[in-house]
């Protein structure tokens, strides 16, 4: 008698448990394209760094910056030894060095990554680079990548790394 106390509710389980109709299974599938859909890259435009968002926001530090070509005297990255800032929207925008990257002059790194960004710093190997005092200038390439490793900003230009 006690078996069949066991089994009855092990029968009730079983018989409540359906395989899924085909709906289901189609239904199953769209949510699952749904989650796999990506909405399409935005291109971005990083702005100029300028004096007062260096001073405001104590960007300060040692490090390399970036200028874009025919982009004017402005950078538009800071690399330095924590942290790398671009200017997105009138705001800058902090990533955090990744110290496993490659070493750039006076502290700065070839990698930073944060929350909606990354970005990768490169020297292009031209004859270009050049040594005055403390200052390493040299031919780069910047590119910004979305949160889903998308590139959304590429530009080559000059660096510049120096103590601050």
């Amino acid at each position: 008698m006690r078996h069949i106390a066991i089994l009855l509710p092990l029968a009730a389980l079983t018989a409540c448990h359906k395989a899924p109709q085909e709906s289901d299974a189609a239904a199953i599938a769209q949510v699952e394209a749904a989650q796999k859909e990506r909405a399409p890259a935005r291109e971005i435009s990083p702005q100029v760094i300028d004096f007062f968002d260096i001073t405001k926001g104590k960007l300060t530090g040692s490090g390399c910056n970036f200028v874009p070509d025919n982009g004017g005297m402005g950078a538009v990255l800071l690399a330095q030894e924590d942290r790398g800032i671009i200017k997105l929207d009138g705001a800058p925008v902090i990533l955090a060095a990744d110290k496993g990257s490659a070493k750039l002059p006076q502290h700065g790194w070839s990698h930073y990554t944060g929350r909606e960004w990354a970005l990768t710093l490169t020297r292009i190997d031209d004859g270009k680079g050049k040594t005055m005092g403390v200052i390493d200038s040299f031919t780069g390439q910047l590119i910004i990548t979305d949160a889903d490793n998308r590139p959304v900003y590429n530009a080559k230009g000059n660096v510049q790394c120096k103590p601050m």
